[in-house]
């Protein structure tokens, strides 16, 4: 399946990678230590794999062995909806039940701390495990969020039911200016080879400009 991809209608829904960028509590900081390399600049990065706007796939779980380099095209570029949650805690069933989720990506968006950060109480949204199953029910291909994790502090069940399933999770998304509805989701992970996950460069463009060819 091929789309049209228009540059000046994308919307870029990744968070920048810089000193502020926050980090799961006891996993590595994002850090860029910036060097004269003869008349040339470069840095060294330091940074967890799950850092900024990342994908999980299967292997993050340790008992899977499809990596980062082993997702489908067809999961990383795909019709999407985006879901807006509001305030809500933890995303019920109730908000994806009357949509249509076979072959696409399903982008939840909250209004959980917009700078990623779910601040030292690990207060953030995250998905119900009815939800969970009910997207892998209806043939979800893809899963998104614009906060830590799709599951709470505490537990990883919709971790388990998604990646089980061989289905990626996008996280720390930035949704800010995105509105409900339909779209074509770009995403373009890092190619770590056998990589438990990879930052990513990830973009949305509404479905009326991402016409199939």
């Amino acid at each position: 399946m091929e789309y049209r991809v228009s540059p000046e209608e994308l919307i870029d829904i990744t968070r920048p990678l810089e000193a502020c960028t926050p980090a799961w509590p006891g996993d590595v900081k994002f850090c860029k230590e910036t060097r004269a390399f003869g008349a040339f600049r470069t840095s060294k990065l330091t940074m967890s794999s799950h850092c900024g706007t990342h994908i999980d796939p299967p292997a993050h779980l340790s008992r899977y062995s499809t990596f980062v380099d082993d997702i489908p095209m067809n999961r990383l570029i795909l019709p999407a909806v985006v879901v807006d949650c509001g305030d809500m805690r933890e995303i019920d069933k109730a908000y994806i039940e009357n949509i249509s989720l076979d072959g696409r990506a399903l982008i939840l968006k909250t209004v959980t701390d917009k700078s990623g950060n779910p601040g030292s109480g690990m207060e953030y949204s995250y998905l119900s495990v009815n939800a969970a199953e009910l997207a892998v029910e209806r043939g979800v291909r893809t899963v998104g969020i614009d906060t830590f994790s799709v599951d709470p502090p505490d537990s990883t069940p919709v971790h388990e039911i998604l990646l089980g399933a061989s289905i990626p999770i996008l996280e720390n998304l930035l949704l800010d200016s995105v509105q409900p509805g339909n779209y074509l989701l770009i995403c373009f992970p890092l190619k770590i080879r056998a990589g438990d996950g990879a930052p990513a460069r990830v973009f949305l463009q509404p479905s009326a400009t991402a016409a199939l060819l």
